[in-house]
């Protein structure tokens, strides 16, 4: 296995193979990456500087990651993202609160990243025939995919990374956006057919979306990642029976608009205790699950890979609620040495935080995980 490129490397773990190492993460998706400060902090204790101003992701307060970083972790994965839409454009509402396309409404507190505040179906009595004749987004909207295929096939072409595409597809989350979080989740027990009318809209635009993105770039990139949180830090957000009879079928025609027009491996973010839905995950095609929140209930890393580890592969895991920001060097060394322990057997792992790296996570705790990843990652 001397010389793997990384891309061999993610597409052998992912089949549920052994690589020369496990693949290795950071910012490839939306929830693997680093708020701003703790990239600073990152970048100086590295003693690297960047070209120019960091790239911020606005909505999460994340940073871009250089390739410097990038290549000093050895990270398989380069991430490519879509672009605004240009049918029902963004407005600025002012200078910490904005409106999307859905018409939901954003804010932001001084010191977080922002939230979305206010749904345009939110607190108020709604009819399906109001949510069927809503202004909702094109699904083919041009500005999502304006220089997509440009910069995925220059990624394809002139370099060996596992390429990652982030669709903003989410059905759960988008749903109680447009909705609100917990009137949404009222809907699917009290008036399941006004949450089913929502579901429709937003798996039509997802679809259609997902259909669009990969019809121009599917040959090209090789995991598809979708975040749709689903769990609370000790149960589901909702029963498994509701989850099998109500949002399943919406999950699953998302993903096969997907598999439909590309190959590449459907990864799915979600948060939280989610292990008494995996069975379901693996029935609709999920192929990987991010990001594998240890600490939450029912959540073992050992537990997950005996059950589910020859259908799903699991990428995450390493602990960001207590290790990462408390621990030591050396309790992080622990950590991933666990997690590899667990986890890495046969294939079906890629090593990453537990979603995005906080700011009070000291940049020796980072340079910990991801040295630790290369030097006990390694197969045979």
């Amino acid at each position: 296995m001397a010389g793997m490129t990384h891309r061999e490397r993610v597409i052998k773990a992912l089949n549920h193979e052994e690589p020369d190492r496990i693949p290795i993460d950071l910012g490839g998706m939306a929830a693997s990456t680093i708020v701003v400060e703790a990239y600073a902090g990152l970048m100086e204790h590295l003693g690297l500087k960047e070209e120019g101003q960091i790239v911020v992701d606005r909505y999460l307060q994340t940073a871009s990651v250089s390739e410097a970083v990038l290549k000093r972790f050895d990270v398989d994965f380069r991430r490519v993202g879509l672009g605004k839409s240009e049918v029902i454009p963004e407005v600025v509402l002012s200078d910490l609160s904005y409106r999307d396309e859905w018409g939901v409404v954003w804010e932001k507190p001084e010191d977080g990243h922002y939230i979305n505040a206010a749904g345009p179906f939110q607190k108020k009595d709604v009819t399906i025939s109001e949510i069927e004749s809503y202004r909702w987004p094109e699904p083919r909207d041009p500005g999502k995919i304006r220089g997509l295929k440009e910069k995925a096939l220059q990624l394809h072409q002139e370099n060996e990374y596992a390429i990652v595409v982030n669709l903003p597809c989410a059905i759960v989350a988008q749903c109680q956006r447009v909705r609100g979080f917990g009137e949404w989740l009222e809907d699917l027990v009290v008036n399941p057919a006004l949450a089913e009318a929502v579901m429709e809209q937003v798996v039509r635009v997802g679809a259609g979306q997902a259909e669009f993105v990969m019809e121009e770039i599917g040959d090209y990139v090789d995991v598809v990642v979708f975040l749709d949180d689903l769990g609370f830090q000790d149960r589901p957000y909702m029963r498994p029976e509701v989850y099998r009879k109500l949002v399943k079928p919406y999950h699953r025609r998302l993903i096969e608009a997907v598999k439909s027009k590309s190959d590449a491996k459907v990864l799915l973010h979600s948060d939280g205790s989610v292990y008494a839905l995996l069975g379901d995950f693996v029935d609709i095609g999920v192929d990987a699950l991010n990001p594998v929140q240890v600490t939450a209930a029912e959540m073992g890393s050992r537990r997950l890979k005996a059950e589910f580890g020859k259908d799903l592969s699991f990428w995450g895991g390493i602990d960001t609620q207590q290790v990462m920001p408390l621990g030591t060097p050396d309790d992080v060394r622990e950590e991933v040495k666990t997690r590899i322990a667990d986890l890495a057997p046969g294939g079906g792992y890629v090593l990453a935080s537990v979603h995005n790296i906080q700011s009070e996570v000291p940049p020796e705790n980072i340079v910990a995980m991801f040295d630790s990843a290369l030097e006990y990652g390694r197969y045979g």
